[in-house]
């Protein structure tokens, strides 16, 4: 299904979806072609208008050795939804309740990516909250090698980079990063 289809054409190329990637999807048996027209049925038309009408989302990266793989999650008046890439570019697409709340899933999400990164090699956990035309908000959970987390996050140091500090023990990645993304920009 491309953007057309989703209802995101006439999103500029700098919307957050746009930038993020989300630009076709493949959804079993929820569309009809005829022509020029495409028909979205079911959870195709819901997902359409998700993602037309979302803020705020996040994006949720785990960076390593051995694969990228982003995670977004959307949140918006119709509905919310969480994407993560698959093995073969494909998307897995979980549509939320109404009664979850999105910062359990942007926590749960985060510290299943760190703990992907932990082994063997470690990587980098990347994570952005887009909320209108705001400056994202970013933390990041860098995996070293010998299992230390550290954080990287605003404020901004004397050389213009993100803020590092190791995690405490028992300081869970997830909190850490939601407690930074909980805010808007």
């Amino acid at each position: 299904m491309t953007r057309r289809a989703l209802g995101l054409a006439d999103l500029p190329d700098d919307h957050d979806l746009v930038r993020a990637g989300v630009g076709t999807l493949n959804v079993r048996d929820t569309a009809s072609v005829d022509g020029e027209k495409i028909s979205l049925h079911g959870p195709a038309r819901h997902l359409a208008r998700v993602f037309s009408s979302a803020t705020p989302w996040f994006d949720i990266t785990r960076v390593g050795p051995d694969a990228v793989a982003p995670a977004y999650i959307a949140d918006s008046p119709v509905g919310r939804v969480a994407l993560f890439l698959r093995p073969l570019s494909e998307y897995v697409c979980l549509p939320m309740n109404e009664g979850a709340a999105i910062m359990d899933m942007v926590e749960a999400t985060i510290n299943d990516a760190v703990a992907e990164a932990t082994a063997p090699s470690g990587g980098i956990v990347t994570s952005r909250r887009y909320d209108g035309a705001a400056e994202p908000a970013i933390a990041n959970i860098k995996v070293l090698e010998n299992g230390v987390l550290q954080l990287a996050a605003p404020p901004l140091d004397d050389s213009g980079q993100l803020t590092v500090r190791d995690l405490a023990a028992g300081e869970q990645p997830g909190a850490a990063v939601r407690a930074l993304l909980s805010v808007p920009a």
